[in-house]
């Protein structure tokens, strides 16, 4: 986040060199950021800016403004297309899947941690503590990565101000991303920020069997599905649900309440409420609220299914997507309509981060404990972000029994 703490530590001298990075280097930089990267996507998608582009040089600017645009523009939650991206652009579709894998892995394994010990001690006020202290710790880590998001990708162009600030509200307003932002703001940015390319474009080694490769995760579970009807249903509910994803992955919550609470009765509504605080909590993709869903109805295969299919329509269009998009980013109008889609997505997530304060934020010590976090992350800069919600957890555990909010429990 600028020039905020980094999730992966960087050795001396690294500052500003340029250098072209190994495919495992690439996979262990996305298995890092999946265990250590807190603030849900514009966070992650910051630090990926800062991280690849600014300080190792493994991606040109230009290159990570396309991969953000292809981001919102497919479906799929925003950081984990980002992602993809960056190991696809680079090599191809085995680093577009090693990518995948390594990004999804440590979020998968903590939250299938988390939801065990919830299953366990669902009754505990421990728990629920836990919640009430680190929530708004998290809202602050998205609104200091917005902020810094927001100067690198507005600067002092008027347009871009007035789109990003139109999408904010939309936002606010409906209280829902909506896909039609997207597509009005980069139309608009056809005329607005149309210039003439800069630079070259890399080329990713795409691999023929790229289909069958990124097929491959959704036969398995497929396949994993005839052991149990319900975790065959939980691939294809996830699958189609990661096709509804843009942006980040708060758009699909109301989606999914609808359905996994109020049509399928699977859960109450008091898990489902703690399966996207577990998602907004945890490092890595907001969406992998859905591994818990998953491991809340059938264990770990359903844990496993659910995964796969929310994930999977972010690779799959993503690695179709970006080839298309690449072979004419030498177009203006198409980074005009790239330029306005990137500013549209600022503006989206800052909004979507008020959605998330109105669940996180509901009285004096919640509000006291978002701004204290603020001031620390602001006023030093690389204070480690881990020990900031480690903090707001232990706040959490002295406070909750004392205050016993009851706010929390509706």
């Amino acid at each position: 986040m600028g020039d905020s703490a980094s999730p992966i530590p960087e050795t001396p001298g690294d500052q500003g060199k340029q250098e072209t990075p190994s495919l495992w280097r690439m996979a262990l930089y996305f298995l890092r950021l999946g265990s250590t990267g807190f603030g849900g996507p514009v966070a992650l998608a910051n630090y990926m800016r800062r991280d690849l582009a600014e300080t190792r040089g493994w991606l040109t600017e230009e290159e990570y403004d396309r991969g953000l645009a292809i981001a919102a523009a497919c479906p799929g939650p925003l950081a984990y297309q980002l992602a993809v991206y960056c190991g696809y652009i680079r090599f191809g579709t085995l680093g577009g899947l090693l990518v995948a894998v390594a990004f999804a892995l440590p979020p998968f394994i903590l939250v299938i941690a988390t939801a065990g010990l919830y299953v366990r001690f669902a009754t505990n006020w421990q728990l629920r503590a836990l919640f009430y202290g680190v929530a708004p710790v998290v809202v602050a880590l998205i609104l200091k990565a917005c902020w810094n998001l927001g100067k690198k990708t507005l600067g002092r162009d008027v347009p871009a101000w007035t789109i990003f600030l139109i999408a904010c509200a939309i936002t606010v307003i409906v209280q829902k991303e909506l896909m039609p932002i997207f597509i009005v703001a980069g139309a608009l940015g056809i005329f607005l920020f149309a210039r003439q390319a800069k630079g070259g474009v890399t080329h990713p080694r795409a691999s023929p069997n790229a289909l069958f490769l990124i097929a491959a995760p959704s036969g398995i579970a497929t396949a994993s599905g005839g052991v149990s009807a319900m975790t065959g249903k939980l691939f294809l509910f996830f699958f189609k649900t990661g096709l509804l994803v843009v942006g980040s992955g708060l758009v699909i919550v109301p989606f999914l309440k609808t359905y996994v609470v109020d049509q399928y009765h699977w859960l109450g509504n008091r898990e489902f409420l703690d399966s996207v605080a577990i998602g907004m909590i945890s490092p890595g993709p907001v969406v992998i609220s859905a591994t818990f869903v998953g491991y809340l109805l059938n264990g770990i295969p359903g844990a496993l299914a659910s995964t796969i299919g929310i994930f999977a329509p972010a690779v799959l269009f993503t690695v179709l997507a970006t080839p298309l998009l690449l072979r004419y980013a030498g177009n203006r109008r198409l980074q005009g309509f790239i330029r306005g889609i990137t500013v549209a997505v600022v503006g989206v997530l800052f909004g979507t981060t008020y959605l998330v304060a109105r669940t996180a934020i509901g009285d004096l010590l919640t509000v006291v404990i978002a701004i204290a976090s603020l001031l620390v992350l602001f006023r030093w800069r690389k204070f480690p972000e881990p020990l900031v919600v480690a903090a707001g957890a232990l706040i959490g555990l002295v406070a909750y029994p004392i205050i016993q909010p009851s706010w929390l429990l509706h």
